[in-house]
């Protein structure tokens, strides 16, 4: 296929030859990666070929760095659902930490999905612009209400000027059984260790040591708070060198909004709570109405705020989604654990395949792929990244995590968590509690209930073991390389069970 049968005009793909001219150009990467063009297949269709290497260990692979959307690039090719189960501001945090993403979910109130953003880009602040204040008139009760709303453990205490007055922190209020007492007989009075506006972290660090204290107001030379930098933020950053952070050093957190009629005014206020990419999320992407959506949140946002766009499956629908200006495209139907699509409605292309044939044309335009649903263990997560995703999306491998939303509970002597498909039953009839205009629709998902796996760091340990294992296997240092150069043949059933550990 000739490279100009499709041109970029101010950012807008158009077609200038039938849908038909995507063929040519999906075969040949499909041939590139030895899949078929006739044959739809998933993961345990087909196996990783390895190839002569010269990567004396997994150990020795350190970039699996991979392109999220835009300028925004993953140390770790790992995102959490955007499933009410899944991913809140606890997840998204423990995924960031961890070099990956979370998409806070779209079931929230809008109020609290802004709620959510917030706290992860508090919770490792690097340096905080706006920090949390109150006046010293105020109450100890009034104090631990904003600190407990927040998630913060003090608050910089301000004059009616607003000029920096004290300090209040948990310690001083913690034995404190006087609510109605003002914060000025409390907090930390002035005196206090200050520093002055464009203060590093550094430099911040020698003069929260040197003085013993863990927390560092900025002050401009009138005395008023343009910042603050703490000690827990600074070993936070230490503690976590391959973080994904935004400029200012904050965790990146994406956040999702549907389709519904005022998407454009909640992804306005997500962005403005400080969400570093918005995903516009519907179960049929391949639709007019995803189609102009897309559009109109891209002229809203502008060209620098990055779009993710889907779900769809086909060559077409991922072209659809780039013409109408998506920066990435999230592809899957009916691969998820708890999901019945495919057993409903009967629709959905097997992964594998779907993967490839979206990433065919999203390398033509620099568009990543995001692979979404299917993943039940290492060989799916890495078959996924070598069908050539630039990352994907996990539910199912998270289910059950400390970080999940949901309190656990004990069953049959063992711990559990709840696990369900946003377009379950049971998930239908808790959104009628908060919206009664929602009907109720044949289910396309399922509930379930998980076991209690610890923390969602072992999980991602686990993976990106496998992921380097692999990488090794291929003979590749990069992430990049591994999506470029591993291939596939595929297996019978016999084949896949040969594969399996034999269980006495």
């Amino acid at each position: 296929m000739d490279d100009d049968i499709f041109q970029l005009d101010n950012r807008v793909l158009k077609i200038t030859q039938s849908e038909e001219a995507l063929r040519p150009v999906v075969n040949a990467f499909l041939s590139k990666k030895g899949l078929f063009s006739d044959l739809a297949l998933t993961f345990d269709d087909v196996v990783i070929l390895d190839f002569k290497s010269d990567i004396p260990s997994r150990s020795a692979i350190t970039n699996t760095r991979a392109k999220l959307a835009k300028d925004i690039y993953l140390n770790t090719p790992i995102i959490t659902a955007n499933m009410d189960t899944i991913t809140e501001a606890k997840m998204a945090i423990a995924l960031a930490r961890l070099g990956g993403i979370g998409f806070i979910h779209q079931f929230l109130p809008l109020e609290k999905r802004v709620k959510e953003v917030k706290k992860v880009k508090r919770a490792d602040s690097g340096i905080i612009e706006a920090p949390l204040t109150i006046g010293f008139e105020a109450t100890v009760r009034e104090a631990r209400e904003i600190m407990n709303s927040a998630q913060i453990s003090g608050l910089l205490v301000v004059d009616a000027a607003g000029k920096l007055f004290g300090i209040l922190t948990l310690r001083d209020i913690r034995f404190e059984t006087m609510d109605e007492k003002r914060v000025a007989e409390v907090m930390t009075h002035s005196p206090l260790i200050t520093a002055g506006q464009g203060t590093t972290l550094r430099q911040a660090k020698i003069i929260l040591q040197k003085n013993k204290v863990e927390k560092l107001p900025l002050v401009d030379e009138n005395n008023q708070i343009v910042g603050l930098i703490t000690a827990k933020d600074i070993l936070k950053i230490e503690q976590f060198p391959n973080a994904l952070r935004d400029k200012k050093g904050h965790l990146a957190v994406g956040a999702t909004i549907g389709i519904g009629k005022n998407f454009i005014e909640e992804a306005e206020e997500l962005t403005q709570a400080g969400a570093d990419v918005i995903l516009i999320d519907t179960a049929r992407g391949f639709s007019a109405r995803l189609e102009e959506s897309v559009r109109e949140l891209r002229r809203t946002l502008g060209d620098e705020m990055p779009i993710i766009a889907g779900n769809v499956d086909t060559p077409e629908g991922v072209l659809m989604l780039i013409q109408a200006g998506a920066d990435a495209v999230k592809v899957g139907i009916g691969p998820g654990a708890v999901c019945k699509t495919r057993e409903g409605p009967g629709v959905g292309i097997p992964q594998i395949t779907a993967i490839a044939e979206a990433t065919a044309i999203g390398r033509k335009y620099g568009i990543p792929i995001i692979a979404d649903g299917g993943v039940r263990g290492g060989a799916h997560f890495c078959k996924a990244l070598a069908a050539g995703a630039s990352a994907v999306m996990l539910g199912w491998m998270f289910a059950g995590t400390e970080e999940t939303p949901g309190e656990p509970f004990y069953e049959d002597g063992e711990k559990w968590k709840v696990y369900r498909g946003s377009a379950s039953l049971e998930f239908q009839l808790s959104r009628l509690d908060r919206d009664e205009t929602e009907r109720i629709r044949a289910p396309e998902g399922v509930p379930r209930r998980v076991r209690y796996k610890g923390e969602a760091s072992a999980v991602i340990n686990e993976l990106m073991s496998y992921l380097r294992s692999s990488m090794s296997y291929v003979g590749v240092w990069t992430l990049e390389e591994y999506r470029e150069k591993a291939k596939f043949r595929r297996q019978t059933v016999s084949g896949y069970e040969e594969g399996r550990p034999v269980i006495y």
